[in-house]
């Protein structure tokens, strides 16, 4: 999908859900540091009563599970960067941390300030990992606190109101920060979207004639080199119609400028109903010459156009008090079909030419090339 196109709301969920698909992996890495410091802790310290199957256990479940994710994608497997195969490991990555956290019980009164610490830098990585979704993050976050909790109670009955309230506090302080965090990535998507926006329309506009609205010179040239490479591999017809307004100068000394304008936009319009199939183009050449690009059509086609073009114009009669051949804005037209072998510089040679034997021809018509050497009149 085109990101320059995407809404708002749009691209939240398309960066909430690439955000969480790096995040998991993320927390695939800081689970397996966090088991090597769980498991040099148990090593160096010889008050722990933990044996060593015990030990492995614990360490063997969350480590072969992130393990085998991170092989998953770095074998770069379609399906593990589907986001519903990623929650299936999240809530299993879950799971696993609180069967080893019952396994790191066994090891007596000593653990418990160890899987306090470990149950509170499990929750603060969900939460770092999973904020884009308060709902993710609360149903990962409480598992790993209400563990904790449980286990103080058990171990000191006494002191219930320090373990609620220490649960209860640690929630909401990991919760407001989502909601904190959550609020700065949704405007710096939003800033995102806009210069997206922006940048959109910014091309758009340097491909764009600002008087008539049509595409300008620069964007000619790149579309009429793509139709000549699709024409040169598909076999197609391309044609293509060079058109000058009859006599423009004598319009602007007559009327002024601001008619001239007027005549130049409104010519723009017509030529833009007349290219209405997604892949013609109507173009301002430059000054007061244009250009109508018309992909797989023959050169009977670009005289049916040419032929309409003038019609138009006849029933639009914009005014023209100083031409020669009517009392109305009229055009002159040179018709070309690509020929194999014809590069865009040759193209535009031929039509050029096809226009000004038009114009020798008394203005007011067309004249179509029919092959690189004949033409004819209309």
């Amino acid at each position: 999908m085109d990101k320059e196109s995407l809404s708002f709301d749009e691209a939240l969920k398309d960066e909430s859900r690439q955000y969480m698909l790096a995040s998991f992996q993320w927390l695939s890495f800081t689970s397996l540091v966090l088991l090597t410091a769980v498991g040099l802790n148990i090593a160096l310290e010889p008050g722990l009563n933990l044996g060593l199957d015990t030990a492995f256990t614990m360490m063997l479940l969350p480590g072969s599970l992130c393990l085998l994710y991170l092989g998953l994608r770095f074998a770069r497997v379609p399906w593990s960067r589907n986001l519903l195969w990623n929650l299936f490991f999240l809530a299993a990555l879950v799971i696993s941390w609180l069967i080893s956290m019952s396994l790191l019980r066994s090891a007596g009164l000593l653990v418990l300030p160890g899987i306090e610490t470990l149950s509170d830098v499990l929750s603060l990585a969900m939460a770092v990992a999973l904020f884009p979704s308060i709902k993710l993050t609360a149903a990962t976050v409480a598992p790993f606190l209400l563990y904790s909790a449980f286990y103080r109670y058990e171990v000191y009955p006494e002191s219930i109101y320090f373990t609620v309230l220490r649960t209860l506090f640690m929630f909401l302080i990991i919760m407001s920060a989502q909601r904190v965090i959550f609020k700065w990535f949704k405007k710096a998507v939003r800033r995102n979207v806009e210069k997206r926006r922006l940048l959109k329309h910014f091309r758009r506009m340097a491909l764009l004639d600002g008087l008539t609205g049509l595409s300008n010179r620069r964007h000619f040239d790149e579309i009429l080199d793509q139709e000549i490479r699709a024409s040169t591999r598909t076999g197609h017809p391309l044609s293509l119609i060079l058109l000058d307004i009859d006599f423009f100068k004598r319009l602007n000394d007559a009327l002024g400028h601001q008619a001239g304008d007027d005549c130049l936009r409104q010519l723009g319009q017509l030529l833009s109903d007349v290219a209405a199939r997604p892949r013609d183009l109507a173009v301002r050449y430059g000054g007061e010459e244009f250009a109508v690009l018309l992909p797989e059509t023959t050169l009977t086609g670009a005289v049916e156009v040419a032929n309409r073009i003038a019609k138009l114009l006849a029933k639009a009669a914009i005014p023209h008090p100083d031409s020669q051949v009517a009392s109305h804005i009229t055009v002159s037209q040179g018709l070309v079909q690509w020929q194999r072998g014809m590069d865009a510089e040759a193209l535009l040679e031929a039509s050029d030419a096809a226009l000004y034997r038009a114009k020798e021809s008394g203005r007011n018509c067309y004249v179509q090339t029919v092959t690189p050497a004949g033409d004819k009149a209309g």
